[in-house]
């Protein structure tokens, strides 16, 4: 008994401790996106996160801050698609009011598109941050370690976990688990449930089929919410490359070289180039800027003009993000917003994405030069939430297909579910199961979310470490014995 007690008393303290603020914090920490740090041996414990989206390359990470805000928003999104769709409109009818949360900044956490953006720049300045900083003391050599061993991570620490996760997605498919969800009232449950399809080596082959599909172009039958993985994956690489191929670049001419690729996938059109291409450029930005002391010391010679400016940018990044992503033509500051998108956006683009990246964009750069948001950012709160982000994304989606769905259609198995006969005597399918009313909801949801960041906690502890130490054991495998001396590279 008096272990029982004790044992929920720690756990109560470890919760509590994650609404402390982090003594060691200051404005100039960089806890707001990533901490890197080495462990003991050259591993050390291993803690994972969004680090395994492709976002750092060694073996310890400490992830925090605007990570963990992002996963918060992925979760938001699809709560809103699923069961309130009129979210992601500028308002529910083109006569309405607009509703509270349909009004600029107050739409962004529900209507999407922001979470996914932020992971995207997170990628690309995590990668860039240790090489760039190897290089800038002149070991180009250990610079160019540091990117093969990361460039070989890169791939296992991603596709190991997703892969568990859509297993235990296949599993549940044959047990029936997602029943309630391809018989309830919303549309978006139903269309992105799983159903069993023949038998058990149909389905086998099935799996084989939806895991080679999701590394090739991106579309998962059991959790589409891995469309993501492969393209922050390719960017990632595409990000090593231009490390590589800049490697002994002078500082100001690798600016002109991220401005230049930025300004390329500007023009580009097609395959969310906003999404992912332009804030892998971004990152690289700012990650070189952040190790360039003369660009620091000038920043922080200005304080009351840095206050000015990031209020601003802040402020015009929130009124971008808020762009809806259906009927913006219904409101006139989303109508507004869509005639400059015609002039400055390239013909054929998503107008809704690209002002959601340069939304972000904005918000970022103002955390960027405000020692005291990245101060907030650092609290112990965004660092759980941070650090459990990866494994939010892989798990809400069953999670929400399964768990939720049961809680708010009050059944687990979706029974009874007879046909019925209907005015001209045929036999159809009885009506969608209803959902439960406002108080199920407000009672539902907040039990979920602990649902999921529980799970989340747990296969952060477990799986995903598995998965890290697995992939250590492949890099010691397989690389050269002496690669720790540096190879031989020209000046």
């Amino acid at each position: 008994m008096f272990f029982v007690f004790s044992y929920f008393a720690s756990m109560l303290r470890q919760l509590a401790s994650v609404f402390r603020a982090d003594s060691s914090d200051n404005g100039r920490n960089v806890k707001w996106l990533d901490v890197l740090s080495r462990g003991r041996g050259g591993m050390g414990k291993i803690n994972v996160s969004l680090s395994n989206f492709g976002l750092t390359g060694i073996a310890r990470t400490k992830t925090q801050g605007i990570r963990g805000i992002a996963s918060v928003l992925v979760i938001l999104t699809h709560l809103a698609r699923a069961w309130d769709y009129d979210l992601f409109y500028s308002k529910t009818t083109e006569d309405a009011t607009p509703r509270l949360l349909q009004q600029p900044v107050f739409r962004i956490p529900w209507q999407g598109r922001i979470g996914v953006t932020i992971f995207a720049f997170l990628t690309g300045y995590v990668c860039a941050l240790k090489p760039l900083k190897l290089s800038r003391q002149g070991n180009h050599s250990a610079a160019f370690s540091a990117i093969a061993k990361s460039a070989f991570r890169r791939p296992p620490r991603l596709i190991l976990p997703a892969t568990i996760a859509m297993v235990c997605a296949w599993t549940l498919t044959q047990l029936g688990a997602y029943t309630v969800a391809k018989r309830c009232d919303s549309n978006w449950i139903r269309d992105a449930s799983p159903r069993p399809e023949g038998s058990v080596w149909n389905e086998l082959c099935r799996l084989w089929r939806v895991f080679m599909s999701t590394w090739t172009n991106g579309h998962m039958d059991y959790d589409d919410h891995q469309w993501a993985l492969l393209p922050l994956l390719k960017g990632s690489m595409m990000v090593y490359v231009v490390l590589c191929g800049t490697m002994y670049v002078q500082y100001r001419y690798r600016l002109v070289v991220y401005f230049i690729m930025y300004a390329y996938f500007h023009q580009v059109n097609t395959g969310d180039a906003e999404t992912f291409a332009q804030q892998f450029f971004f990152g690289m930005f700012l990650s070189d800027t952040a190790h360039h002391t003369p660009v620091q010391a000038f920043i922080s010679a200005r304080r009351w003009p840095r206050r000015i400016l990031c209020l601003f940018l802040f402020g015009l990044g929130l009124f971008f993000a808020s762009y809806p992503g259906d009927k913006p033509e219904w409101c006139g500051w989303s109508r507004v917003l869509q005639n400059i998108g015609s002039h400055i956006f390239p013909n054929g683009s998503n107008t809704a994405k690209r002002w959601t990246a340069l939304g972000v964009d904005m918000l970022i750069l103002s955390i960027y030069l405000s020692p005291r948001a990245k101060s907030f950012l650092s609290r112990r709160i965004f660092i759980f939430l941070g650090r459990n982000s990866f494994a939010v994304y892989l798990v809400h989606g069953t999670l929400l297909r399964t768990v939720l769905t049961w809680m708010l259609y009050g059944t687990v198995t979706g029974e009874p579910w007879e046909k019925i006969e209907n005015e001209e005597g045929e036999m159809v399918d009885p009506p969608w199961l209803e959902r439960g009313g406002p108080m199920r909801f407000a009672t539902c949801i907040p039990a979920w979310i602990a649902i999921v960041y529980v799970t989340a906690h747990l296969w952060t502890s477990y799986v995903d470490a598995w998965c890290a130490r697995v992939t250590m054991k492949l890099e010691n495998k397989v690389f050269e014995r002496g690669e720790k001396n540096g190879p031989l590279l020209p000046a």
